[in-house]
């Protein structure tokens, strides 16, 4: 018979003995306190935020880039374009065929006195044959553009001024341009009487002259209202032109005509 198995009895463990230590009355243990209902993180101040520095600062770029090119503008060179055919075939020959217009290139006159050694050039920079734009003295809030036929000092012997309304030639009656009514039946010459351009005044008239709004019919135009001098002219991409005085001698001979004279100042300015 074989043996019979030993028995096992199991054994328990101990039971943990678990130790309080005893906390000294007089030790404060700092208690955190709980977060609030509506807890938010805290904010980043204004001149901190990237966003708003960024916009700021392309905001107070634009605003110098916008100034720079204003005092350009009004001290060195602008650029505009040029209305209508008065001043053709210089400036927009072909206005009446295509439409198209010519950009040109304004350098704007300075205020400063500019003392010349011919006494009788005008002393502000304006000189004979020199293409202006001015404001309008009729119409103060358009501007113009004229060559200058005479300067201050200077005797005009204007013809006849015109302009086209509605396909035809209309002489402006009733305008105080020094000039008498223009006679139909009358046989003498267009050219009447003379004018002396005042002092601090010029005389401007179209290259068009049969299509031209000018001296002949507003007067002499203040050289307060002068805003520059075309220079160049642009034909297109990477061309410019000086501009000069594209009329033949025929076309020449039908603008009014002019005797140099002194530019003096006024006893009355002197005094």
């Amino acid at each position: 018979m074989p043996p019979k198995p030993r028995l096992r009895i199991p054994v328990k463990p101990a039971p943990a003995v678990r130790t309080r230590v005893a906390q000294s009355p007089n030790v404060n243990v700092p208690r955190t306190p709980p977060p609030p209902h509506n807890a938010q993180a805290p904010r980043t101040p204004w001149h901190q935020n990237p966003s708003l520095r960024r916009a700021t600062r392309w905001g107070a770029y634009n605003v110098m880039g916008i100034c720079s090119l204003l005092w350009l503008r009004d001290h060195y060179l602008d650029l505009t374009h040029v209305h209508g055919a008065s001043m053709a075939p210089t400036l927009n020959p072909r206005t009446h065929e295509t439409g198209e217009k010519d950009y040109i290139i304004i350098l704007p006159y300075q205020q400063r006195q500019k003392q010349s050694s011919s006494p009788t050039e005008s002393k502000s920079g304006i000189h004979r044959g020199d293409i202006v734009t001015f404001w309008k003295p009729r119409k103060p809030e358009q501007m113009g553009i004229k060559r200058v036929i005479a300067v201050e000092g200077d005797t005009v012997y204007p013809k006849s001024g015109y302009a086209v309304e509605s396909g035809k030639e209309v002489r402006l009656g009733g305008v105080l341009d020094g000039l008498p009514e223009h006679d139909e039946d009358s046989v003498v010459s267009e050219e009447r009487g003379k004018i002396i351009v005042p002092y601090g005044h010029i005389w401007v008239e179209g290259d068009n002259s049969k299509s031209s709004l000018d001296s002949r019919d507003n007067g002499p135009i203040s050289k307060g209202l002068v805003l520059g001098k075309a220079v160049w002219v642009w034909r297109g991409w990477g061309r410019f032109e000086r501009i000069g005085d594209k009329r033949s001698e025929k076309e020449k001979e039908l603008g009014s005509r002019v005797v140099e004279g002194k530019a003096e100042i006024p006893a009355l300015f002197l005094e």
